[in-house]
C-alpha cells in the first residue's frame, strides 16, 4: 500500500511525501528509523489518517484505549531530560519532539506531542503546558512560565525536577505508612469471614447432633455472626459502598471538606503524619516558587492550593492578606498557632537575611525530617498493635468454639 505522511525530522523540519508499506504500522517504523517523528499518516487513497500529535489519532500511535495516569515519576523523568536537553541549546520544539518518541506513558508522549506542535506553531512554553491542566498543574506552569520569561528555562526545569522528586518521595513515605496496617486489617477480615462462613457452621452442626442446647454468650453472637455471614453474604460490601458515597457526597460541598479536613487533622496516630505531610509539601512549593522569581503573594497563594486541606490553606491565605498588608511572614507565622514557634523563628531569619526561598526550603527539609520519625515511630507502634488486633479476633473465634466443648467435657466428668 501507499501512506501519505508528515513527519518532523531530526533537524526540526516538517518533511511530507509518499512511501510503500505493508501498512501503517511498517510505514511508521520507516518514519522513525529515518529519526523522525510522525505527525500523520494515511493510506494516499484517503482513509484511515492517522495523527501523531492530535487527541483524536488512532490508538496505534496513542497506545491505550484506556489513558494512563500520569505519575509524578514520570514527570520527574521528563523535567530532568528536558533541562539537561534545553541546558545542551536544543531548542524546546526539538525537545519536545524528542521526548515525545521516548516516554513510554502514552497519555503523557501525546500530549508533549500535542505541546511540540503548539510551540512549533509560536505559542509560548508555558502556554502550551497549559493547555493540558490535567496533567500539569497550576505550580509547574507557573515555574515554567518564571523560567521562560527569565531566560532560564533550563535552571527552572532542573528546579521543577526537583521539587516534583520530593513530592514523589513525600507519597512514597505516606504510601508506605499505609500499606502495612491496610494489608493486616484487609487480611485479618477475610481470615474471620472464612472462619465465620467454612470452619463456625461446622461445630455449630456438632454441637446441635450431641445434643448441646444452652450456648455461651460469646459463642451464641459468634454463631448468630455466621448464620448471617451465610445468609446475607451479599450485603457485606454495602456498609463500605455507603460509607463511600456519603463522605464523597460531603466532600462536595465546601464546608463538608472544611470538617472533614479538620477530622482528618485529628486522627489518632496518622492525624500528625498527614499534618506533616502536606506542611513539607506546601513549604516546599513555597520555596521552590519564591526561588524561580514568582512573587510572594502568587507563591503563598499557590502554595494554599497546593496543601489541598482547607484549614491548612486558610491559614496560608491569612498569611498573604497580611502580606498584602505589609505584615512580615514571621510575625504573621508566630501568631497562627498551626505553625510551631521554630518555624516563625527560622522565616523571621530568612526575612533579616533576605534568604527566604533557603529558609523556607529548610523549613520543608524540617518537616520531611519529622515526618520521617513520626513514620518510624508509627511503624514500631502498630507493628505489635496489628499482632494483638489479629490474635484477638482470631482469639475470639477459638474461644467461641471451645467454650462450649470445654463445658460439655465437665458435665460428663
Amino acid at each position: 500500500m501507499i501512506f501519505k505522511y508528515r513527519a518532523r525530522t531530526a533537524t526540526g523540519l516538517i518533511s511530507t511525501g509518499t512511501r510503500e508499506a505493508a501498512n501503517e504500522s511498517a510505514a511508521i517504523t520507516w518514519m522513525r528509523e529515518q529519526g523522525w517523528s510522525p505527525i500523520s499518516i494515511e493510506a494516499a487513497g484517503g482513509a484511515g489518517a492517522v495523527s501523531a500529535g492530535k487527541s483524536g489519532g488512532s490508538s496505534l500511535l496513542k497506545g491505550e484505549l484506556f489513558p494512563k495516569k500520569v505519575t509524578l515519576k514520570d514527570k520527574n523523568v521528563l523535567f530532568k531530560q528536558m533541562a539537561t536537553m534545553v541546558n545542551a541549546g536544543i531548542t524546546i520544539a526539538a525537545t519536545m519532539d524528542l521526548m515525545a518518541s521516548q516516554i513510554e506513558n502514552k497519555t503523557l508522549a501525546t500530549a508533549i506531542a500535542e505541546i511540540r506542535d503548539a510551540v512549533s506553531s509560536g505559542v509560548t512554553t508555558a502556554a502550551a503546558f497549559a493547555r493540558h491542566p490535567k496533567i500539569f498543574n497550576n505550580l509547574e506552569i507557573a515555574l515554567i512560565r518564571a523560567g521562560e520569561e527569565g531566560g532560564v528555562l533550563d535552571v527552572s526545569l532542573a528546579r521543577l525536577a526537583s521539587f516534583v522528586e520530593a513530592q514523589y518521595a513525600l507519597q512514597k513515605k505516606i504510601k508506605s505508612a499505609m500499606m502495612y496496617p491496610s494489608v493486616i486489617i484487609f487480611f485479618t477480615l477475610v481470615t474471620l469471614v472464612a472462619l465465620c462462613v467454612g470452619i463456625v457452621p461446622l461445630f455449630k452442626k456438632a454441637f446441635a447432633n450431641i445434643g448441646v442446647k444452652e450456648m455461651p454468650l460469646l459463642t451464641s453472637i459468634i454463631f448468630g455472626f455466621s448464620d448471617f455471614l451465610k445468609a446475607y453474604w451479599f450485603l457485606i460490601p454495602i456498609p463500605f459502598i455507603a460509607a463511600v458515597v456519603a463522605l464523597k457526597q460531603v466532600n462536595k460541598t465546601e464546608e463538608g471538606r472544611r470538617v472533614l479536613d479538620r477530622i482528618k487533622l485529628r486522627l489518632p496516630l496518622m492525624g500528625d503524619i498527614i499534618f506533616k505531610s502536606i506542611m513539607a509539601r506546601a513549604f516546599r512549593t513555597f520555596a521552590t516558587l519564591v526561588t524561580a522569581g514568582v512573587s510572594i503573594l502568587d507563591a503563598i497563594e499557590m502554595s494554599a492550593g497546593v496543601a489541598d486541606n482547607y484549614v491548612i490553606g486558610d491559614a496560608f491565605r491569612v498569611m498573604k492578606e497580611r502580606a498584602q498588608n505589609g505584615v512580615m511572614l514571621s510575625i504573621t507565622i508566630k501568631e497562627q498557632k498551626l505553625f510551631p514557634a521554630m518555624v516563625a523563628h527560622m522565616v523571621a531569619v530568612g526575612e533579616e537575611t533576605g534568604q527566604v526561598d533557603d529558609v523556607l526550603s529548610k523549613v520543608a527539609d524540617w518537616y520531611d525530617m519529622e515526618l520521617d520519625e513520626r513514620i518510624k515511630a508509627l511503624t514500631s507502634i502498630i507493628e505489635p498493635v496489628m499482632i494483638v488486633f489479629v490474635g484477638l479476633v482470631v482469639g475470639l473465634v477459638v474461644a467461641s468454639v471451645f467454650i462450649p466443648i470445654i463445658q460439655a467435657m465437665q458435665k460428663f466428668m
